[in-house]
């Protein structure tokens, strides 16, 4: 693979940038968790299950968004399939999560939360490079995140929730794997907590969670 060498200012830039997506992602999720716990006290269902549904549909519709974002803005053919691929699987994966959150009497979100509104919004502000880089770096992030909420939630006592998660992890992990292996094409490094993607097996870690 081919190595760029960047100015060190122009790489403290980008990884600047890159923190930045890591961090509101993880930021959007927490807020997002919070949120459902105060929020839905008085569904029947344990802190858990509440903890874990709304924080699954809030970050797929930023998938869902940003898919649809750039299949239209981005001009790189394999990242352009890869979100076909999120718009594709996050709708049927949030849509058979409604069913199962509103079955229980628990209202779902229509509308992204604030960060990740700002996260949708920085992605319509890049173009080129900069637009596929920022994208990927927030998926390779959010789906890292994600497949550790939907292992929890396959260890849920509930019966519905327990299933949903124990099906849709490894479409998950199937997306974590592709946005790794994409980001190394791309030459994306310092993601998650500091993950240069050149030293990363998405097969292995894929496995720890």
């Amino acid at each position: 693979m081919m190595v760029l060498v960047f100015g060190m200012q122009a790489c403290q830039n980008q990884d600047r940038k890159r923190d930045d997506a890591s961090t509101t992602a993880a930021d959007s999720t927490s807020d997002t968790t919070q949120r459902a716990q105060m929020s839905t006290a008085d569904v029947d269902m344990d802190g858990d299950a509440k903890a874990f549904i709304l924080p699954a549909i809030a970050g797929g519709m930023l998938e869902i968004e940003a898919g649809n974002l750039m299949t239209q803005k981005s001009a790189n053919a394999e990242v352009k399939a890869f979100a076909a691929m999120m718009v594709k699987d996050h709708t049927k994966a949030n849509q058979d999560l409604e069913k199962i959150a509103k079955g229980k009497g628990l209202a779902v979100p229509t509308t992204l939360p604030e960060e990740q509104f700002k996260n949708l919004n920085t992605l319509r502000e890049l173009s080129g490079r900069d637009l596929d880089v920022r994208y990927m770096t927030m998926m390779i992030s959010a789906h890292d995140q994600t497949q550790t909420l939907f292992t929890k939630a396959s260890m849920n006592e509930n019966g519905d929730l327990k299933q949903y998660a124990l099906n849709t992890l490894p479409v998950i992990q199937t997306h974590y794997k592709q946005a790794v292996k994409l980001g190394q094409k791309l030459n994306i490094s310092n993601v998650n907590n500091g993950d240069n993607l050149s030293n990363v097996d998405p097969d292995e870690k894929s496995l720890k969670h």
